[in-house]
């Protein structure tokens, strides 16, 4: 029987991926911290559940990403004035690491809920299940929006000069 894993272990292993895919996702620094912030808060809260869990980094990746969408609806315009001066720094300084900017630049273009499993599928290598897991939608949800997703950043990168 393995044993099992503390917070603190948990925390360690899983706190920066997790940050880098929702900061790649909501493409905004500080929000993204503060909502991995949050939601580590309650998986710490709550460890006894989140631990039994098969994915616990997809249970922490929903509630940032929870987090995340209902503070963008309670700032608003604010937050997308103070986001649109910021966001060449913040790309620039947490620019995923594609061979090609250009790829990046289009996956910015995607409403989040595509390029949320983008980011889960090729940066955080995750299956559909794990995806449809953290996210709480079912796999064939998963597997349009990737279709769609994909299809979509095709098309960007074709038509660029």
């Amino acid at each position: 029987m393995p044993r099992a894993v503390t917070f603190d272990e948990f925390y360690r292993g899983a706190f920066g991926e997790v940050l880098q895919a929702v900061r790649f996702s909501v493409d905004d620094r500080d929000l993204a911290d503060e909502a991995v912030d949050e939601a580590m808060v309650r998986a710490c809260e709550h460890w006894s559940e989140v631990s039994a869990m098969a994915n616990p980094d997809g249970w922490v990746y929903r509630v940032a990403m929870n987090w995340a969408r209902n503070r963008q609806r309670r700032l608003g315009v604010e937050r997308r004035r103070g986001r649109a001066e910021r966001a060449g720094e913040q790309w620039a300084s947490h620019e995923p690491t594609f061979a090609d900017p250009a790829i990046a630049r289009a996956l910015k273009t995607l409403p989040l809920d595509q390029r949320a499993v983008v980011v889960l599928r090729f940066h955080l290598d995750w299956s559909t299940e794990q995806i449809a897991v953290a996210l709480d939608i079912a796999p064939g949800t998963v597997k349009s929006r990737l279709h769609r997703a994909l299809r979509r950043l095709e098309h960007l990168l074709e038509e660029r000069p």
